[in-house]
């Protein structure tokens, strides 16, 4: 089959804060276009999208999934993106893979914390955006208070249509620019068009001069003849919703009810007509690999192979799946293309394009189209396949994982399988972090939220068969002295035949925090030759990797040795480590040690309105504020806090914020724990 013309295209991603209708919505576009022949429900689990068993147990979208169809001659392909913010990595991937978006916003809710979010990360990738206010046939549906929401969010977002009825009496739109109506017969997906209803003359009136006030207010042509009072014509208002729309500085809002399949059809014709083609959206971002400075690339079949991977699936039986954007030049099948960032050759084999779960064999995937590919060797998501073309794009900004679990293997013998299952997922999520904290032994696992981890863990089990028990990791705590001491560290068997001998003298002291370990070797008079010195380092060594206290490490502490004993015989290098070892103990023992704990330095921005509470649950936690900075209407509150009251610090601030509030942190210091906590820190240790 070949491939589309780029102008006939249509990339778009749907957004929307969690339980907004995105799924339902696209499955009722799916169902209007005739992609399918009946309207699946989330709630039954046969949606085309949210295919996955997690996301039919929980009822909302985990992944990003794929879908397309064909309407007045376009294709549409739509990506369908978690609303929940322990998901976000695949929203944001999907954004580098389309050419507009389409935000969904719940009529009931209205604007919400991912609404809001999301209209700012879709701005920043310069993508043109349109609205619509969904559910409308829901109790308690209001279109007004939608709209009012979004004003506050995006100036430009301005209702092109209003509804006819409202609640469960919601059966139609009337079109703001044409001024018609159109109403739809119960569980038909077209409607009728006719003139506005009577009742509806007066208030779609004034909607439509508010619609050419937005819209006329960058346009100088358009404002003039409007303040003049000339009439503004259908075709005039439309060019300039378009140059608004292309530009940025107007979003259109359009009224559906996803469940009922009003307003659909009009939705679709606004996708085709209003949103851009890749051919006119033109490639964004695209740099040389070599030099990073930018390279000027179209969506033409005559161009270079440039094609974009937004994301891997990690599939039991395929393997490994990469969804790709062709950017330019054709990707053909049964054939090759180069990764740019290893610089090997991979085998392109089957492609396909995804209709949820099921795929659709295609012999090429041409520009501005996207599609999928299986078993390529080492294309991991943001990588770019070429023909050679030395073209890359700056990697995707993705938020930090925030939190962290200590993971084993359910079964005895499974840790294998575990560590492999874990790197596949880390393949398909970006967000995810695996790794071996090497001073508590843990495997660690670290997501957005609880539920992230969560579904990781159930995703391995089903896929791989390899369960995994989570719990809380090990606070990395370390020991130091607080105080000057000195030991004798003395080795002696001799009880007949050859004996171990060895006799030394440390001192410990304490150093800056941060500045680790320093050996001095202060020997003088040969009490102990000099091929004995670097076995008692060693010994001090060792025994410093477990402290005293708690079991813990040892930092920040010198050791000088200064004097000792040896036997000309009996003496060896085993019987001077031993020693060192002993000697140290003893001396840390004598020098008052004490428990320190690894503070994280931690970022939070909340709304203003938050920001008391925060600072007092900070203070609950032991954490030392840094100051307060202005970002918009939010607050980023900088504190440092000791990372064992940061374990469960997400889901607290998302309760405290109405889940407005987010934070990153990273480590960064060690400093003393408080004599009461240390001693439940070294009681748990001991356990």
């Amino acid at each position: 089959m070949a491939h589309p013309d780029p102008a006939r295209l249509r990339n778009v991603a749907v957004l929307g804060h969690r339980g907004s209708g995105k799924t339902s919505l696209i499955e009722a576009m799916l169902f209007a276009a005739g992609a399918t022949t009946r309207m699946g429900r989330v709630a039954d689990g046969t949606t085309v999208c949210d295919a996955d068993e997690d996301e039919q147990r929980r009822g909302m979208t985990i992944s990003a999934s794929l879908c397309h169809l064909e309407w007045s001659g376009h294709k549409v392909n739509l990506v369908d993106t978690p609303g929940d913010a322990s998901f976000q990595g695949d929203t944001l991937a999907a954004l580098r893979a389309v050419d507009a978006a389409l935000m969904v916003v719940n009529a009931t809710a209205g604007v919400e914390v991912q609404t809001e979010r999301l209209w700012a990360r879709a701005a920043e990738a310069g993508l043109p955006r349109a609205v619509a206010v969904n559910m409308l046939d829901r109790e308690r549906a209001d279109f007004d208070a939608a709209l009012a929401g979004l004003a506050a969010i995006a100036p430009g977002a301005v209702a092109i249509q209003v509804p006819i009825g409202a609640e469960d009496g919601f059966r139609g739109v009337v079109n703001l620019v044409s001024m018609t109506a159109t109403t739809y017969a119960d569980g038909s997906p077209e409607g009728t068009t006719g003139p506005v209803p009577d009742e509806l003359a007066d208030a779609a009136r004034a909607a439509r001069e508010h619609l050419i006030d937005v819209v006329a207010e960058n346009d100088d042509a358009l404002i003039e003849k409007y303040l003049e009072g000339e009439e503004i014509t259908t075709d005039e208002l439309i060019a300039a919703i378009l140059a608004g729309v292309a530009e940025g500085r107007v979003a259109p809002v359009v009224c559906t009810a996803g469940g009922s399949g009003v307003g659909v059809d009009r939705l679709l014709d606004l996708l085709v007509e209003a949103l851009p083609s890749p051919a006119r959206a033109g490639v964004r971002g695209a740099i040389d690999a070599d030099t990073g400075e930018p390279v000027e690339l179209t969506a033409s079949a005559d161009g270079p192979l440039v094609a974009r991977c937004f994301k891997t699936v990690a599939d039991q039986f395929s393997g490994r799946i990469s969804l790709l954007r062709v950017v330019s030049g054709v990707l053909r099948g049964d054939g090759h293309a180069v990764c740019v960032r290893t610089g090997g050759k991979e085998r392109v084999g089957q492609l396909f394009a995804l209709q949820g779960k099921d795929h659709v064999p295609l012999t090429e995937i041409g520009p501005g189209d996207i599609g999928a590919v299986a078993k390529l060797k080492d294309v991991a998501t943001g990588d770019v396949l070429t023909d050679g073309a030395r073209v890359a794009f700056p990697p995707l900004e993705l938020p930090p994982p925030l939190m962290s679990f200590a993971v084993t293997a359910h079964d005895e013998g499974d840790d294998d399988k575990l560590n492999a299952s874990l790197r596949r997922m880390r393949d398909e999520d970006p967000t995810l972090d695996v790794h071996h904290d090497e001073q508590t032994g843990d495997l660690i696992v670290a997501g957005l939220s609880q539920m992230h981890v969560e579904v990781i863990a159930e995703r391995i089990e089903r896929r791989f068969g390899v369960a995994m028990d989570l719990a809380p990791p090990h606070v990395p705590y370390r020991e130091t002295i607080t105080t000057t001491a000195e030991a004798e560290g003395k080795h002696k068997k001799q009880s007949g035949g050859r004996g171990q001998y060895a006799d030394c003298w440390l001192r410990v002291e304490p150093l800056p925090r941060g500045d680790g370990f320093e050996f001095v070797d202060r020997i003088v008079g040969g009490v102990i030759p000099r091929a004995f010195i670097p076995a008692v380092e060693k010994g001090v060594v060792e025994a410093l990797q477990q402290g005293e206290l708690a079991g813990y490490p040892v930092v920040d502490i010198r050791v000088t040795l200064y004097d000792g004993k040896h036997h000309p015989v009996d003496s060896s290098e085993m019987a001077f480590k031993i020693a060192g070892a002993i000697g140290v103990r003893a001396a840390i023992a004598a020098a008052r040690p004490t428990l320190l704990e690894p503070v994280m330095h931690v970022e939070i921005t909340v709304p203003a309105e938050h920001v008391g509470d925060v600072m007092g649950d900070l203070s609950s936690r032991r954490g030392h504020p840094l100051g307060m900075e202005a970002r918009g209407h939010d607050e980023t509150v900088r504190a440092e806090v000791p990372m064992s009251e940061m374990l469960s610090y997400a889901p607290d601030l998302r309760a405290m914020t109405g889940g407005r509030g987010e934070y990153t942190m990273h480590f960064d210091h060690y400093a003393e724990v408080p004599a009461h906590l240390a001693q439940k820190a070294a009681a748990a240790a001991a356990a």
